[in-house]
Formats: C-alpha cells, structure tokens, sequence
C-alpha cells in the first residue's frame, strides 16, 4: 500500500511540474516577454527558463517565488485550475494527510480566458473602440 501511495505521488508530481510550466509559459506570453528576456531578469540561461516551461525540471520554491514577482502575478497563480488538470489530485492529498478547502464560488479574475481577454482589450490602441467593446459585452449580460 505505501508503494501505491509513492508511486501516485510521483505520478502527480510530475504533471504539476507540467501544469506549473504551462502556466509560467501563458503568463510571460501574456507579458509579450521572450524566454530571454525573462531569462535574465531572474538569472538563469533560456533554455532553463525552457526546461521550467516544459516540466522537465522542476522549480524550487525560491525560484517560483522570483518568477511570481518578476511575472507579476501572485504565487497561487501557478497553481489555479490544478484540480481540474491532475487527475487524481484529491486522492493524492488524502494519501499526505491534507485536505483542501475547495473554493465554493468561481474567480474570472483567476481564469485563463479572463486574462487573454482583458489582455487583448488593452491591445486595441483606440479607446473609442475599447469603450464600444466594453458596451457590448455589458449589453449582454
């Protein structure tokens, strides 16, 4: 039973890994920051910064930390919408003795599509047509 216990958590590490890597790589997109340039703000080479975005190593919780500030983004954003992407990330917090409080209530302010959304309207450069897409989509609701 303890080498079930192991295994599913390794299992589950390394799709955190994956998912934590995904979500660094939407964020410096979403910055319009190259691998580089995101590279030598916090003082590693590129292709760590790649290695960091594909899962293949994992991120310390100092490193995170730096990323988080650098990224502007609190450090939770890492791992927001985790439960929906790790399956099997309940058991898994069961089998260390810890239980999440789940979130009751939906946060837009914490989903992708919130952010490329809010991010494509400040794109618009004219804030006339920024000001009819705020009326519209108002106009739905």
């Amino acid at each position: 039973m303890a080498n079930k216990k192991f295994e599913m958590k390794e299992m589950n590490a390394g799709l955190i890994d994956v998912y934590i890597g995904k979500r660094l790589k939407l964020r410096r997109i979403m910055l319009h920051m190259s691998q580089d340039e995101l590279a030598s703000m916090v003082g590693v080479t590129f292709q760590q910064i790649q290695k960091y975005e594909s899962g293949n190593t994992k991120l310390s919780a100092s490193r995170l930390l730096i990323l988080a500030k650098v990224l502007q983004v609190d450090i939770q954003y890492f791992y927001d919408g985790l439960e929906k992407e790790v399956p099997g990330i309940d058991e898994f917090e069961a089998s260390v003795g810890y239980v999440s409080e789940k979130v009751i209530e939906f946060d837009p302010m914490r989903d992708n599509e919130t952010l490329e959304l809010v991010n494509s309207y400040w794109k618009l450069q004219n804030p006339e047509k920024r000001k009819k897409i705020l009326d519209f989509i108002v106009s739905m609701i």
